[in-house]
């Protein structure tokens, strides 16, 4: 096993054993070979979505029915005066005149929507850092540095996904390591805060190099992973004309799977249907459009692109029944 990839290996790990692996859905090459065997091809990075909490944020300005306290429902005089909070186990104690009141449970508080905000937004540099302090030797012997983590804005989505909301919420970390035999290298990590997840997480055995065992953690699902790599690859061809090789073999493994199928609405992200995009890749996605497409690099182990593009005209047939046929050149 390579110190780079023993260094992939333990950041996954460190994350799954603390209480962010409940917030963070794993997606892209590190989840593959859950779902596609050996046959993926070597994971390069860490790219995780910052999960909204599951739950509704009450509103600022009417906050009723849900207070921490009877108090502010309480209309008859002495309880406005505070003599209500005097009187332990008194009828008084409860009455609210009619006004209907929830209560959290005993020892708990309602959280406002600002602090919902606070809980996942601020995912970052800092969580890793403490995360690879409490641990940052591998079992191999990669030793991390934490005081040398490197923070940036990842632009690389920026392209694809139209709602500027969420552009200022991308983030990359850079995880330097140093290896027993003096190599260095770094683990780069994506957060994506706020960005939606068409399909629900799923629950996926996450696979480690060597006789480690894997680790269940959430991730984006197989159809999803696919939907966005479609979505990606024809992105990628009307912005810059062409798309990369690791992605096209990708999206082809993924599509080939026998019992994968895509729903209407990961059909709408793939084909970047309002509001993915305001710019719809439909055409590009075609079956008789996908063979005409320019591909940067060659193949796990060589070759020519040209049998992948027609393998995936082939999947999409099959996952993209309603995509509209590519418009007629002008005589």
């Amino acid at each position: 096993m390579s110190a780079a990839r023993a260094a992939l290996d333990h950041v996954l790990t460190v994350v799954a054993g603390s209480p962010l692996a409940e917030s963070l859905v794993l997606r892209g090459s590190m989840t593959l070979p859950a779902w596609i065997g050996e046959a993926a091809r070597p994971p390069g990075d860490l790219d995780w979505i910052v999960r909204a909490p599951d739950a509704v944020p009450l509103a600022d300005l009417d906050p009723g029915p849900f207070f921490d306290r009877l108090h502010p429902v309480q209309l008859w005089p002495e309880a406005v005066h505070g003599a209500a909070r005097n009187e332990i186990w008194e009828f008084e104690e409860f009455d609210t005149g009619g006004n209907r009141c929830r209560l959290p449970p005993e020892g708990l508080r309602w959280m406002p929507a600002t602090e919902l905000g606070e809980a996942y937004e601020d995912i970052g540099e800092h969580e890793f850092a403490e995360l690879l302090r409490e641990s940052p030797r591998s079992p191999s012997g990669v030793e991390f540095l934490p005081s040398e983590i490197g923070f940036a804005s990842d632009g690389d989505y920026a392209d694809y996904w139209a709602d500027p909301a969420t552009l200022d919420r991308r983030v990359r970390l850079t995880l330097p390591w140093r290896a027993p035999d003096g190599s260095e290298g770094a683990v780069q990590v994506d957060l994506a805060c706020g960005e939606p997840l068409p399909d629900p997480p799923v629950c996926t055995a996450v696979r480690r190099a060597g006789d480690q065992p894997p680790l269940g953690l959430w991730t984006a699902s197989r159809e999803l992973s696919l939907a966005w790599k479609l979505h990606w690859l024809a992105a990628d061809q009307r912005r810059d004309g062409r798309s990369a090789m690791k992605d096209l073999y990708d999206a082809v493994l993924l599509a080939e799977l026998p019992d994968l199928r895509l729903s209407r609405r990961l059909q709408r992200v793939a084909l970047g249907s309002p509001p993915a995009d305001s710019s719809p890749a439909s055409p590009l996605l075609h079956p008789a459009v996908i063979p005409t497409w320019r591909i940067a690099g060659a193949p796990p182990g060589g070759g020519d692109s040209a049998p992948w593009l027609d393998r995936l005209a082939d999947a999409a047939e099959r996952l993209l029944p309603a995509i509209p046929a590519p418009a007629a050149p002008s005589p």
